[in-house]
């Protein structure tokens, strides 16, 4: 792995421990803080790549926190660590690289540093061949696709442009749910990447745009969208 400055802040020893463990196991060292005032300070006179960070900690908590250290170096990559899953859809207002629970570190803070790390490599692409011409397509490019007619599929790009393919929702989710897309309704998949919110009976996209979500899919497509955010 590549050398990175980490940061870990928990006001309990014992959490410290387990994720100090995690951390030697993969080579890595972290400076531990048991406050966020500490943190917070250490911080100021030469930032951290990554600040692994509790929730729910005595005084500076870790949403205050990961406010001000982002201020302060946005390129900071913050983990939250806590052991309240209901936390998890508040947490990600705050745009963190990774989600993970206490109770499950061992397994999941290795994956989320892997992931942290690897970021910038290439872009996972979709190749298209309607008409038997390729057109090669970054899926972070992509916000959604929606069924139109006779077997035609139009995906919406980030820039606002759109194209058509030929194939079914059937086809696209197989190919494209283990990617990161929601099918929220039987005639459309978005790009959970472009979630910023989830109502009662919509979700709302990065552009402010809100696509409905069918009834009968809303508790699948939450629970999905949770645990796209836990990979991120």
């Amino acid at each position: 792995m590549a050398y990175m400055r980490i940061g870990l802040c928990d006001d309990s020893p014992g959490d410290q421990a387990a994720a100090l463990e995690v951390l030697e196991k993969l080579g890595l060292q972290a400076d531990v803080f048991g406050t966020g005032e500490a943190l917070q300070a250490a911080f100021w006179k030469q930032p951290y790549d990554l600040v692994l960070l509790d929730i729910e900690m005595p005084g500076t908590g870790g949403y205050e926190l990961a406010l001000v250290l982002k201020k302060q170096y946005e390129a900071c990559e913050i983990v939250f660590i806590t052991e309240h899953m209901e936390l998890v859809l508040e947490a990600f207002r705050f745009k963190p690289a990774a989600f993970v629970p206490k109770g499950q570190l061992a397994e999941e803070l290795p994956r989320a540093l892997r992931r942290i790390l690897e970021k910038g490599r290439e872009n996972p692409v979709f190749v298209t061949r309607k008409k038997n011409r390729d057109r090669i397509v970054e899926l972070n490019q992509v916000v959604y696709l929606k069924y139109i007619y006779d077997h035609e599929v139009q995906f919406t790009l980030k820039d606002g442009s759109s194209f058509s393919e030929t194939g079914s929702m059937k086809q696209f989710e197989a190919e494209l749910s283990p990617k990161g897309f929601l099918r929220i309704y039987s005639n459309c998949m978005v790009n959970a990447l472009y979630i910023v919110r989830m109502e009662r009976e919509a979700v709302v996209l990065a552009s402010g745009e809100q696509l409905a979500v069918a009834r009968e899919r809303r508790e699948g497509v939450r629970k999905a969208y949770m645990e796209y955010l836990m990979k991120c």
